[in-house]
């Protein structure tokens, strides 16, 4: 199975099957500003599973992102490991259901064409930071200085 055409969703789930790849700068439009064309392109690995009786998707990512660091604005890259499960629903009233059983719960309607490279996309847009910061001490003081000079 090829992830660069869609598939169905919840057959791929219930068959515990799995695929893995690696996508471009170029199949993230999204990701532009944030990725490189330089660096690695953004793996990924889709499994089939079970989680809670549910046919569910495991989605696995490795990325490197660029972010911009809100305390000295300077670029900074930012690795991801990700490991999501994502249970399938049937219909939007299950998963409505689902949602009312758990209002947490991250979960998909089935779709008859998947599209894996949006998939990994949107998971990665979700799993950024609302305030990209350097890590503590990471800043470049003359940035700061700067920053603050009248």
């Amino acid at each position: 199975m090829s992830a660069r055409s869609p598939f169905d969703s919840l057959q791929f789930a219930k068959s515990g099957e799995s695929l893995s790849g690696s996508l471009s700068i170029e199949e993230l439009p999204r990701l532009g500003d944030s990725l490189r064309p330089d660096d690695a392109a953004v793996q990924y690995r889709l499994s089939g599973v079970l989680a809670a009786g549910r046919p569910a998707l495991r989605l696995e990512v490795e990325a490197v992102v660029w972010l911009v660091c809100q305390r000295c604005m300077a670029m900074y890259p930012e690795a991801l490991v990700l490991d999501r499960v994502l249970p399938i629903a049937r219909n939007e009233a299950e998963l409505d259901y689902w949602e009312k059983l758990d209002p947490l719960l991250d979960a998909l309607v089935a779709d008859p064409a998947l599209d894996v490279a949006a998939l990994v996309e949107d998971e990665v847009l979700l799993s950024l930071p609302v305030v990209a910061l350097h890590a503590e001490g990471g800043c470049n003081p003359d940035a700061l200085a700067l920053k603050y000079v009248d």
